[in-house]
């Protein structure tokens, strides 16, 4: 049997032996209408909370928000008993394919691995994180078992395997790897988390396999990286025509194309070659953001604060790129602030189980730039408008996300206490958070249960 087919097969073995699910997390509310009343209600967008309000959820969907709604027959009803109602959260930057190193992938059982995800999933999820976007790794398969049902977890814009040029922060080789061009054995890694491409023929054929493999974005590695040993964070990756061929490769599918880049050169080539988002982004200047707010382009940026603890470990190679990226980071989120450009909310988790678990310190990480209401805001309706840039490669076309309005997708949280008033609590789900719902299913209950 062909070595692809084992591992589909292993893969296929390990969704198939999910356990079922503990009491109070999942399994309860999916009859035809839910109505949730007496909430105090936060609806995305709004610079308060309004109290006394219910909101009716059939088919997956919001069909209703109101003062005094009537449930239909037969439809459950939850008091959040004047408790604070929220839209699911959204991660605009996550790796759930990458639960171990980039370095250990290829040392690892594949089955291993996607039960890693599989947990990283469930975790994320019962957390309150209602949609990821993967930006990253071969996330598609965990897309689908979740969409289908046979996984429990958040709903994922999969970005499928990464493009990056030969010696770019996506090429994991030892340096006495072979390139794949020379005829090398793929590792999995290659085989699925990293494609190398230079020049702009393989640059728009790499974007085409992963479009291929069911990416709604593609990722593109344009400078150097903190967790990769041979390219320097100052390094610009591929040119302004390799970098356009992959945008109008993405473009030809009504996509677009997000680029990993820390510097002024790394962002302003991506810029000029009309790339449409830029992660992280911690060393530009003011003058690059005022080109990236003029272009229109979207900052997915990140607080790094467990790099900021990673920076002090020591002076390996890793720490003191660490140390670099960290120190620009006030400059740029005081600047993007002042400007008046939207940061959308993402925490880069990756590497084990324990940084999905500590992802929710993004929120008292923010605290630093950002109000309460403007965190919350990243964190739904402004990633909400990151995620639609995917047009028609939108995985959940039908309705908007990250809002409470007739309408949209039913991702709804209830909340013990007021994160406009304190958001830390959202750091203490197993304390605070009493009702998940994805699609209008509940999938976490400590409120009626």
């Amino acid at each position: 049997m062909p070595l692809h087919a084992r591992r589909s097969l292993l893969l296929l073995a390990c969704l198939l032996c999910l356990p079922p699910a503990a009491p109070g997390e999942e399994g309860s509310g999916d009859g035809p209408a839910l109505l949730i009343r007496d909430a105090t209600l936060w609806n995305g967008t709004a610079d308060h909370a309004t109290a006394g309000q219910s909101l009716l959820i059939e088919g997956g969907m919001i069909r209703a928000v109101g003062e005094a709604l009537e449930a239909p027959p037969g439809a459950r009803v939850i008091d959040a008993g004047g408790r604070f109602v929220m839209p699911g959260i959204i991660d605009a930057h996550t790796h759930l394919a990458l639960p171990v190193a980039p370095d250990r992938i290829h040392e690892e059982d594949p089955s291993y691995l996607t039960a890693l995800s599989l947990e990283a999933a469930r975790l994320v999820l019962m957390r309150g994180w209602t949609t990821v976007r993967d930006i990253g790794g071969p996330a598609q398969g965990l897309a689908r078992a979740i969409d289908e049902g046979l996984a429990i977890g958040p709903r994922i814009y999969p970005s499928a395997a990464v493009v990056s040029q030969t010696s770019g922060h996506g090429d994991r080789r030892a340096l006495t790897d072979l390139h794949p061009a020379s005829g090398a054995v793929l590792n999995p890694y290659w085989q699925r988390y990293s494609l190398l491409a230079d020049g702009p023929a393989e640059v728009r054929r790499a974007v085409r396999e992963s479009l291929r493999q069911g990416a709604a974005q593609i990722k593109l590695m344009a400078g150097g990286g903190i967790s990769s040993d041979y390219d320097p964070i100052d390094t610009v990756q591929f040119s302004e025509a390799e970098l356009r061929a992959a945008v109008e490769a993405a473009a030809d599918w009504g996509t677009y194309v997000a680029v990993h880049a820390y510097t002024d050169a790394a962002v302003r080539r991506a810029l000029a070659a009309g790339v449409k988002v830029i992660e992280h982004g911690h060393l530009v200047s003011e003058d690059t953001l005022r080109e990236l707010k003029r272009r229109g382009a979207f900052l997915s940026s990140q607080s790094f604060g467990f790099v900021r603890e990673y920076a002090r470990r020591g002076d390996s190679r890793r720490a003191r790129k660490a140390e670099l990226v960290m120190s620009g980071t006030d400059n740029l989120m005081n600047t993007a602030k002042r400007l008046g450009i939207p940061v959308a909310f993402g925490t880069d988790s990756f590497g084990s189980l324990r940084a999905y678990r500590g992802a929710v310190k993004e929120f008292g990480y923010r605290l630093r730039w950002f109000t309460p209401l403007e965190i919350l805001k990243q964190a739904t309706s402004v990633n909400a408008r990151l995620l639609a840039l995917t047009g028609p490669r939108n995985p959940y076309p039908d309705g908007p996300l990250g809002v409470i309005e007739p309408g949209a997708y039913a991702d709804i949280l209830i909340v013990d206490g007021d994160p406009l008033a304190d958001i830390r609590i959202l750091e203490r789900p197993a304390e605070t958070l009493r009702l998940v719902v994805k699609g209008g299913r509940i999938y976490r209950d400590t409120l009626t249960q």
